[in-house]
């Protein structure tokens, strides 16, 4: 990016924080050193080590330089920005992160790649690009990934709206916000739903994305209880980062005409059944784990308060096993309490087991993808 559009962008309304890790650091330092960088840079940060990286992320990513990593950084950073000027409209604030794993002193086993997003409230924007081993040396490398940042950062504050002449290597996506998400995620509404009509079979989940498993066990639920099954996803989740506006849209275009969903903002179990009174939802027992698992609330007593809720809204549970740790686990390995132990209903092994995983299958598609 030239030194005009750095500076136009210096002394713009827009702010962000910064954060990296494998490559962009070219970026980030072609802005600090044009006067007037505190007016855009908020904080940089750059988890390096993995140890770091699981830290900044709060869980152990799948791939350490992957796309879904690279959002959950933004995601991440945009929520640091809002912490870090609160006095500044959200509209002019943004998340700006990079992952890459770049040419260097010894053969990699994998691509040479990089992914870039920026999230801010009006818009989600994401680059991917494979490299071609041997192509470019790491300081091409690296000059390659921070123009496509730097651009990027460009095309978000209104200043540019071109990427690198390499366009044709680059994939580029922006997903804008919609009314409704907005309202969603400001809690000013309290769902959104495919359908007018939402029957009581609940499916929680984050479907990213969904697949067979997923699809089976919706057969199985609606024919037990005779009622159509709506997949809920919500736009918050207690141990991961939220849902970008890129996230959202890809989960809800991969649903055909007969898959019914509703978004909501209710990432605990609480908070659904509060939602959704009289309602029967569909579980795995790795759900179930979490939810009598102490160390999501804030005491014994608050997680007793919170399970009293399943008999006050009449929430039922259909629980189908999991493999968990190499072990197959089914409702009767669970230690339930007495008093809410008649709302759960056990899926046999021998009805259903199927070990598939949505992060496997995102893991081999990113394994999978072709070097540009």
């Amino acid at each position: 990016m030239d030194l005009e559009n750095i500076q136009s962008i210096h002394t713009g309304p827009f702010k962000l924080v910064y954060v990296s890790s494998g490559g962009g650091s070219t970026a980030i330092s072609d802005f600090l050193k044009v006067p007037g960088a505190s007016n855009t840079i908020l904080e940089s940060y750059i988890p390096y080590s993995r140890e770091s990286m699981d830290e900044y992320l709060g869980i152990k990513p799948s791939h350490y330089c992957g796309l879904q990593t690279t959002i959950n950084m933004a995601m991440i950073a945009f929520n640091r920005a809002q912490k870090l000027a609160p006095d500044i409209k959200r509209k002019c604030l943004l998340g700006a992160a990079v992952t890459a794993t770049l040419s260097t002193t010894y053969e990699k086993i994998g691509s040479h790649r990089f992914f870039v997003c920026i999230h801010g409230s009006e818009a989600t924007h994401v680059i991917s690009c494979y490299l071609t081993k041997g192509k470019r040396t790491r300081d091409l490398e690296e000059e390659l990934v921070s123009e496509c940042l730097e651009a990027l950062i460009g095309i978000a504050c209104g200043v540019s709206s071109e990427l690198p002449k390499l366009s044709q290597n680059i994939e580029y996506e922006v997903v804008s916000s919609q009314k409704d998400w907005k309202k969603l995620i400001d809690r000013e509404i309290d769902l959104i739903k495919s359908e007018e009509e939402i029957s009581r079979l609940i499916f929680p989940g984050t479907f990213s994305p969904i697949h067979e498993g997923h699809l089976k066990i919706k057969e199985i639920a609606e024919a037990m209880t005779q009622q159509k099954l709506f997949f809920e996803i919500s736009v918050s989740n207690v141990d991961k980062t939220p849902l970008s506006f890129y996230e959202i849209q890809k989960t809800i275009d991969q649903f055909s005409q007969t898959q019914q969903w509703v978004l909501t903002n209710a990432p605990t179990f609480q908070q659904k059944i509060k939602l959704f009174p009289k309602s029967t939802f569909v579980v795995g027992t790795d759900t179930l784990m979490r939810i009598f698992d102490e160390k999501y609330y804030q005491d014994q007593t608050t997680m007793n308060e919170a399970l009293e809720c399943f008999n006050d809204y009449d929430a039922r549970f259909i629980v189908f096993g999991r493999e968990i740790d190499k072990t197959f686990h089914s409702l009767k390995d669970l230690n339930i309490p007495p008093s809410i132990l008649h709302r759960f209903e056990g899926v046999s092994e021998n009805v259903f087991r199927m070990d598939i995983r949505s992060r496997d299958i995102k893991r081999s598609k990113e394994e999978s993808k072709r070097l540009a």
